[in-house]
């Protein structure tokens, strides 16, 4: 069977209408359920031992311990004849194909591509499924089948929802060969070829195939000679017999469709894209993991602005917007760091020490006079390495949640906790979360208020002068600095 039914019966004898397809995957479909807060996942296959083998899957799915993670779980089997089970679905949710696959009667991709939320919009709905994944892979589970049919996210262009749908793709990785499960387009060569079971790494190669083909528009391995070739080259091309479309130096599957890479695609995503297509196509450990991807396509989002004349977004090093060529608008870089009070950085040398010690231990400069771990936090911070970067612009606040406050990736660290906005040359803060966080510049400190109160300070153009202490000052914590830079700079 590969059409849906009318109407299905779980096990308790209850009945659900099905009133259309929502998505198809490797191993069956998604129906909606008449009344849009259930979706029933039907699998097609005609083989009694593989019927048996998967109900018994269904089973062991069901019972797993998976409520911290965003998967719509099995709330109910099937009855014979149809084999799947009911879920609970959001309402206002679609397949990711919605965004990575233009639908054959737009005209122009460039337009189709903003409305649907543009780049920043794709780039954080790609971070947050591959920060669902990566979760996953640290239960020891994989999930076998990624696919843009079988992650769902938010329908309205400014949800950022994400949601697993067939959970009885879930399983324990195996290195042993056998029929692997993929959606055509997205396996693993190794599963193609049938010398590996699934496993993490599996996961990852469909990962990235979606990640890519989301934000360019293109299948990251079939150029101009797989769509003007024979039939056969498409195969050898999935089994990574032939070069990736954006191979530096091998042209021959180069691909004239799809938008430009300088435009959705960071410097750092770049990299992931050559080693997950280039080494990794043949050297399955070379493929970049879930929790690179995640920290990368979130990093890319952070860096990206919204364009005053089309409304689309666009990363921050460009020197215009690319999409209609307008003028970059004027924006505030925060720059994150980690701060250490309990360290002095020495005047001569910058060295860096701790504050216990009463000289440099490298040149022997004596420790400065009156220096306090309170003194300290107001001065240059020690050994700084910038952990990421975020913009923000008049019509785009920062909404600095637990990722960029303590570095936490997963369910639960999208909370907003500080809201910083940019008007009239002035930054307006305030803590969302209850918590005191504190306003450091050279003349002294301020807390931000709690509420729908916010704190404003002027702000200049060049080396930013505030500080903002995500912590305790007396206690290791991340910082952010804000440096205003002009419209076009």
């Amino acid at each position: 069977m590969t059409e849906g039914p009318g109407q299905v019966v779980d096990m308790n004898g209850r009945r659900y209408r099905l009133v259309r397809q929502l998505g198809r995957g490797g191993q069956g479909a998604v129906f909606e359920v008449e009344g849009g807060r259930l979706a029933a996942k039907l699998v097609f296959d005609d083989s009694p031992s593989r019927r048996d083998r998967l109900r018994n899957q269904l089973i062991h799915v069901k019972r797993l311990t998976l409520g911290d993670l965003e998967i719509a779980q099995p709330l109910e089997m099937l009855r014979e004849p149809y084999l799947g089970y009911i879920m609970e679905l959001l309402t206002g949710m679609v397949p990711l194909k919605v965004l990575a696959h233009m639908p054959r009667g737009e005209k122009s991709l460039v337009p189709w591509y903003i409305a649907g939320g543009g780049l920043r919009r794709r780039l954080r709905l790609l971070a947050r499924a591959a920060d669902l994944l990566a979760q996953l892979h640290g239960k020891g589970l994989v999930y076998a089948d990624p696919s843009p049919h079988n992650l769902f996210v938010s329908a309205g262009v400014t949800g950022n929802e994400v949601r697993l749908i067939d959970a009885d793709n879930l399983s324990y990785q195996s290195s042993t060969g056998g029929p692997g499960i993929y959606t055509p387009g997205y396996g693993a060569p190794e599963l193609m070829a049938g010398w590996r079971g699934v496993d993490t790494l599996t996961d990852a190669h469909a990962f990235g195939v979606i990640a890519f083909q989301t934000l360019a528009q293109v299948h990251p391995l079939l150029g101009d000679a797989v769509a003007q070739g024979e039939p056969e080259q498409e195969e050898k091309a999935l089994r990574g017999e032939l070069p990736w479309i954006d191979h530096p130096e091998d042209e021959r599957n180069r691909s004239s469709v799809g938008l430009p890479r300088d435009f959705v695609l960071s410097n750092r995503l770049k990299e992931l894209c050559q080693l997950a297509f280039g080494k990794g196509l043949r050297d399955r450990t070379a493929r970049p993991g879930l929790s690179l991807w995640a920290e990368r396509l979130h990093a890319a989002a952070d860096a990206t602005l919204s364009c005053p004349g089309c409304t689309s977004t666009y990363y921050v090093n460009s020197p215009d917007c690319p999409w209609c060529g307008v003028a970059k608008p004027r924006y505030v870089l925060a720059s994150f760091f980690l701060s250490d009070p309990a360290v002095v950085s020495c005047e001569s040398c910058k060295a860096g020490y701790t504050v216990e010690e009463a000289e440099c231990p490298r040149c022997r400069a004596p420790r400065p006079e009156g220096v306090t771990r309170l003194a300290l936090v107001r001065g240059p911070d020690p050994k700084r390495t910038r952990l990421t970067q975020a913009v923000l612009t008049e019509h785009s606040p920062l909404l600095i949640s637990d990722r960029l406050l303590k570095g936490q990736m997963g369910r639960g660290s999208h909370t907003p906790r500080v809201e910083v906005r940019l008007e009239g040359g002035r930054l307006w803060l305030r803590s969302l979360d209850g918590v005191v966080y504190t306003l450091v510049s050279m003349s002294g400190s301020r807390n931000l208020p709690v509420g729908p109160q916010a704190m404003n300070v002027p702000i200049d153009s060049g080396r930013g002068t505030w500080r903002l202490h995500l912590g305790s000052l007396e206690k290791l914590h991340r910082i952010v600095n804000f440096e205003l830079r002009q419209e076009g700079t």
